[in-house]
């Protein structure tokens, strides 16, 4: 259980406008909250309890060390005879937060709006819980809590899975910022991100097939896009897409995960691995291509970038319309339903634009300082703009 199923069905039901998913999404997934309450909350604690391996998906992990793979009987209300479980997890219960974020909005949509008061009441209890519990300012890191008390204490990917479902603020991330997430001794390795982080005595070596023990999983760079641009790491989140596309169009056979210092696959793991495919697809479309984002679009441009020599990109979205940029040499060109948007030479950056057309702000998405020139449609002159790393800019100019 990592990405909420509440939260990737409200999303479907925004894209499709399907009604039935709406309804039938929103029952199922209360009745799911219902069920973790009942069953992995033993302790009360009102957070969500790992009773196996299999819980997180972590197999082969140094946290769950001496932990059976999955329940006894394969029932999933039942833990192992072990003193030390339950456990509560700070990545099981964030997946709840962010499961009751998606419910209370999909109350909002179906006029349920006491419902969604208390959605959104409880999942700010759940967060509060996490961050009470099992988070250790000193260590800047969250641990599983065992049933003895004691902090399961192996710094994982429990980290990117809280910060997925946007449970911290923006002063907790920027600690786990500088100290974890952007540590080059921890989880910014070339090839970021680790399961585990490279200065952790548990991390696994020599790297085993199937290991969240250190190697930097396909599953944790798909998932990035959830969060990155959320707490404002635009352009960090640049250069780990670039590392990965790079790994991926090295080895191209797209296997499961790889080791973070040089990038090369693991070859026990089979190839044809999907969520590999997937990372490759949409870290190209986030590094030079044209994204539905909401009620908004999110224009990449990196002309010279390898994503985009003499690219063409063309998204269709909302039925017949169609979101569509262009490549030739230094020069990007952006289109909306066929009318030219704006056009732009130069360095790398990020136009974000209603879906009508009218641009409202331009981020920075390369860690060096950019050099640009921007022509909006309609405007006599273009302008030159200097973008920091991660600054945004409020549009349109004069």
């Amino acid at each position: 259980m990592v990405v909420p199923i509440a939260a990737t069905a409200w999303e479907l039901s925004q894209a499709t406008g399907d009604d039935e998913l709406l309804h039938t999404a929103y029952n199922a997934c209360s009745r799911w909250d219902a069920w973790l309450m009942r069953y992995r909350n033993t302790r009360g604690t009102g957070l969500v309890e790992g009773f196996c391996t299999y819980d997180t998906g972590h197999d082969n992990s140094p946290r769950w060390a001496g932990i059976p793979p999955q329940c006894p009987d394969k029932d999933a209300k039942k833990y192992p005879p072990i003193p030390t479980l339950p456990r509560l997890c700070p990545d099981l219960s964030a997946t709840v937060f962010g499961a009751r974020i998606a419910l209370a909005a999909m109350a909002t949509a179906l006029a349920k709006r006491t419902e969604a008061d208390r959605w959104i009441e409880s999942a700010e209890q759940v967060r509060r819980l996490i961050l009470e519990k099992l988070y250790i300012p000193e260590d800047a890191a969250f641990y599983d809590l065992d049933a003895e008390n004691h902090f399961v204490k192996v710094r994982s990917d429990i980290l990117s899975r809280v910060c997925g479902e946007h449970v911290v603020d923006r002063k907790t991330f920027d600690s786990l910022w500088e100290r974890q997430i952007h540590n080059p001794k921890a989880f910014w390795a070339p090839f970021p991100l680790p399961s585990i982080a490279l200065d952790d005595p548990t991390f696994v070596r020599p790297i085993p097939r199937n290991s969240w023990g250190g190697p930097s999983q396909a599953l944790t760079a798909l998932r990035a896009g959830r969060w990155f641009d959320f707490y404002g790491r635009a352009a960090e989140f640049s250069v780990m897409m670039d590392q990965w596309c790079e790994a991926l169009q090295h080895d191209m056979t797209f296997r499961q995960q790889m080791d973070p210092l040089t990038g090369d696959f693991t070859l026990a793991d089979k190839p044809g691995y999907s969520p590999a495919s997937l990372v490759m697809m949409d870290y190209t479309w986030r590094l030079a291509g044209v994204r539905e984002e909401g009620d908004q679009l999110e224009w990449n441009l990196r002309p010279g970038h390898a994503a985009a020599q003499e690219a063409h990109f063309l998204m269709r979205f909302g039925g017949t319309r169609t979101a569509e940029i262009r490549y030739t040499g230094n020069r990007v060109e952006l289109k909306l339903d066929g009318r030219l948007l704006a056009s732009m030479q130069g360095g790398s950056l990020r136009l974000l634009s209603d879906k009508h057309g009218h641009i409202k702000a331009t981020v920075g998405i390369s860690e060096a300082t950019q050099e640009v020139e921007v022509k909006l449609a309609g405007k006599p002159y273009p302008r030159k703009l200097t973008l920091k790393a991660n600054q945004r800019i409020a549009l349109p100019f004069g």
